[in-house]
């Protein structure tokens, strides 16, 4: 925008200089009124300011406008930076646990959302569940961690009672924070049991 703007400046203020060097044949006519040429080169100085000076306003007003662009970009970008590192905290200090934590040899613990055992079975049903329910794949990648946990983006996938706890349902377990994907037939004698999914 900026450059097209002054190549049109650029261009007018050739035509405006050309007119002001330029010359009038030596006739009978301006003969006889001297002051012709006089009057027309006050008139082109005159209009020449006057162009110089709306140059000036309308290139003070674009540098500022594309400052304030500018501000109003680096402002935005210091909001996502302060933001990113605000849930980055909030995530960290989400998850503290050091009571008992579910293993493979312990098989069940007393988490901090209640009473959990642990189950290992093909995850495609659920995950589909989930995809329907708006769980995208770019957002909530399906992936197993290193200490076994299925997860579903950064979530540890657990059942759980759906009349309590429904699906997408964010809480903690002994292993970390855990997002409700399923549910069974534990939760009718334990609704605050999860199960916890894993590769056990």
């Amino acid at each position: 925008m900026i450059k097209r703007f002054c190549k049109v400046v650029m261009l007018e203020a050739l035509i405006v200089l050309s007119l002001c060097t330029c010359t009038f044949p030596a006739n009978t006519a301006y003969a006889e009124t001297p002051n012709v040429n006089e009057a027309f080169i006050e008139r082109v100085i005159i209009g020449t300011d006057k162009f110089a000076e709306s140059v000036k306003e309308k290139m003070t007003e674009i540098v500022r406008s594309y400052e304030k662009e500018q501000q109003a970009l680096e402002q935005q970008q210091a909001e996502e930076e302060q933001q990113v590192m605000e849930d980055a905290v909030e995530k960290e200090e989400a998850f503290y646990w050091d009571g008992e934590v579910i293993t493979a040899s312990s098989g069940v613990a007393n988490g901090p959302s209640g009473f959990e055992t642990y189950y290992n079975l093909p995850m495609g049903g659920v995950i589909d569940i989930m995809r329907g329910l708006g769980y995208d794949e770019a957002n909530y990648p399906y992936w197993v961690r290193d200490d076994g946990c299925k997860m579903l983006g950064d979530y540890i996938m657990v059942a759980a009672n759906l009349d309590i706890r429904p699906y997408g349902t964010i809480l903690p377990c002994s292993r970390g924070m855990a997002i409700v994907c399923d549910t069974g037939t534990f939760a009718q004698s334990n609704p605050y049991q999860l199960d916890i999914a894993v590769s056990w």
